[in-house]
Parts: structure tokens; C-alpha cells; sequence
């Protein structure tokens, strides 16, 4: 993990690293825990660095990791755009010529994607978005808005579910964005 580069206090970097610790004893015991670890660890940097603790990973077909990423919104500069999904396909896209083929791949966020996040998921044509924890009812695919006809004529062929991971996991992601969504905000206002 990335040592801070943000000022973010104390008790937040010394939790996200109580939980980096915590996430390596684990054991995998269902089909996504791999993935979802690797997203989580990702959103832990994001925290110490002073950003939203969101991380996501993008897979090909056979599962192999293409890209990890993190939420950058803040720092090392701030980039508004810059959500952990949008990094990461920034990055997948800027990698390949024209944009490159996303069906069979598989993205994974340690949060659902916000509205956002998941229009440009949505665009980017990947075929399964996996999320450790969920956003319940604030989040693109479990909030309170509907995609205009549109989008969701788009969205039609992909998927948009919870990653298969267990429950210490999940917690472990939604805990990594609790502990550092609170500084994003004040950062967030201070611009105004």
C-alpha cells in the first residue's frame, strides 16, 4: 500500500491500515473474494492518499487482471472525473487503440458505482460490473433514480451485480469508503 500523500488524520490512516492488515489474513473461500481483495486493497490506497476509498480492477475473460486502479479525484491533483471506474477505464482505454473491446470483461469496484460511474460503464460496453459493497439506495444500480430510456436500452446486455464475496469483505469495503468519505466532503467544500 502507498504511504499518505494527503493529510488525512491520524485515526483514519491507522484504521485504513488496521484494515489493509486485516484484509491480508484472509482466506478466499467464495468465487470473488480474490477480485473483491484486490479492488478493496486498491480503495485503501485511495484513502491514504487522501481520496474516497473506492478501487477497482478490470478483468479479461480468463480473469486476469488488466488494470487496478483507485479513486484520484483529490490527489495527487484534483481531477473531478477521476472516480476509482473511471481511472480504471481511462487507463484501459488510453492503453489501447481505439478505445479497445470490452465484452467478456469483467469490472470490479469495492463500491457501487454511483450515477455517474455507471453511465460510463454503462458507454464503455463492459459486460459484468461486480461491486464488494453495496451503495443501498444512493448508489447507480440500487438508488432511486432510473437510467432514461436510452441508457438503459444500453445497459440492456450488461450485468450489474453484488460481487459472490463474503460478508467480512463486503464490511471491509463499505468501512474503507466510510472512514474516508467524511475528509473527501470537507476537502469538497473548502472548494467552495
Amino acid at each position: 500500500m502507498s504511504q499518505p500523500k494527503a493529510n488525512i488524520t491520524a485515526p483514519t490512516r491507522n484504521r485504513l491500515l488496521e484494515l489493509g492488515y486485516e484484509l491480508g489474513s484472509m482466506v478466499d473461500r467464495y468465487p470473488d473474494d480474490d477480485v473483491s481483495r484486490l479492488a478493496i486493497k486498491e480503495a485503501i490506497d485511495a484513502g491514504l492518499e487522501g481520496n474516497a476509498g473506492v478501487g477497482c480492477v478490470i478483468l479479461d475473460p480468463g480473469r486476469k487482471v488488466l488494470v487496478s486502479d483507485h479513486n484520484r479525484m483529490l490527489a495527487p491533483r484534483f481531477r473531478s472525473d477521476l472516480h476509482a471506474e473511471m481511472s480504471a477505464l481511462n487507463i484501459y482505454e488510453d492503453s489501447r487503440q481505439g478505445g479497445g473491446d470490452l465484452r467478456g470483461h469483467t469490472l470490479v469496484t469495492s463500491l457501487e458505482p454511483c450515477e455517474m460511474c455507471t453511465i460510463r460503464i454503462i458507454n464503455s460496453g463492459v459486460t459484468t460490473t461486480l461491486y464488494v459493497a453495496s451503495d443501498v439506495g444512493k448508489g447507480g444500480i440500487t438508488g432511486p433514480n432510473t437510467l432514461a430510456p436510452h441508457w438503459a436500452s444500453l445497459a440492456e446486455p450488461l450485468t450489474f451485480a453484488a460481487a459472490d464475496c463474503s460478508e467480512e469483505i463486503s464490511g471491509i469495503a463499505l468501512e474503507v469508503f466510510s472512514a474516508t468519505i467524511g475528509g473527501v466532503v470537507a476537502k469538497m467544500k473548502a472548494r467552495r
